[in-house]
């Protein structure tokens, strides 16, 4: 069964460039297991269903239905972020922080979104959020998602705490040093996740990542495809990209 799903690449600016949001899976979870990835999840009915008076732009009686399904991932993605790395991205937010206590209510499934926000009394803005990347997952895989990203900045008025139950570790880091440790093998990635980092270290600056993003207007998304020996095992797999296909190793769960 292919499972919708959103996915945000949160970035900062720092003195040596751009730095990325990036959680480690636990050994444990059954898609990704012991990788490092950008903080997301599964849509859910309720991302649909949240009140109009929470988003503070683009909302209409009569908006169209692509425009509808979007909102949908990026309520996905604002509310699986803040599930995952704690921090509440693209609201009206400003220079406040998210309380201790209201972050571990949500991330425990005590409060949903909905009430988060009324509590803050925040709204999310659709705009802040850029349509960045579309990807499924290949044909004859056990686990497939057919996933959106988008790209958020980061305030820098909230703490990286990671729910435990989900991830066990967190960090800010540039592209490059993910992808220096990566082909060191000292840490596992998807190879979706190295294809993204490796797009990101073409910007020095969040304004330019931002610009060159905002330009891309259709979007197509990228269906990798698996690869397979004589005996009909899983060996690399294939993924079509504007440069080529480059192929991968299949991804291994982390022992």
């Amino acid at each position: 069964m292919l499972r919708q799903a959103s996915a945000i690449i949160l970035v900062r600016d720092s003195s040596t460039g751009i730095e990325v949001c990036m959680l480690r899976r636990s050994a444990s979870s059954k898609f990704a297991a012991g990788a490092y990835v950008f903080p997301g999840g599964v849509v859910e009915e309720s991302d649909a269903q949240l009140d109009t008076d929470h988003f503070i732009n683009g909302i209409h009686e009569q908006e169209s239905i692509q425009h509808k399904a979007l909102r949908q991932y990026k309520t996905a993605a604002v509310r699986e972020t803040l599930e995952e790395s704690g921090i509440l991205v693209s609201t009206s937010m400003g220079d406040k922080a998210l309380g201790s206590k209201q972050r571990e209510n949500f991330q425990n499934g005590i409060i949903s979104l909905d009430v988060l926000l009324k509590e803050l009394g925040v709204k999310i803005d659709l705009n802040g959020l850029i349509f960045y990347d579309h990807w499924i997952t290949p044909e004859g895989a056990p686990i497939r998602f057919d996933t959106r990203f988008f790209l958020a900045g980061y305030s820098g008025h909230q703490e990286l705490i990671h729910n435990e139950q989900e991830m066990n570790s967190s960090c800010w880091a540039s592209s490059r040093d993910i992808i220096d440790q990566y082909e060191r093998k000292q840490i596992k990635l998807m190879p979706v996740t190295h294809v993204q980092l490796k797009r990101l270290s073409e910007f020095s600056t969040i304004e330019a990542l931002f610009g060159a993003a905002k330009k891309s207007v259709n979007i197509d998304p990228i269906l990798p495809v698996l690869n397979y020996s004589d005996s009909g095992e899983v060996i690399s797999v294939s993924i079509p990209l504007i440069g080529g296909v480059v192929e991968y190793p299949v991804f291994l769960k982390q022992n």
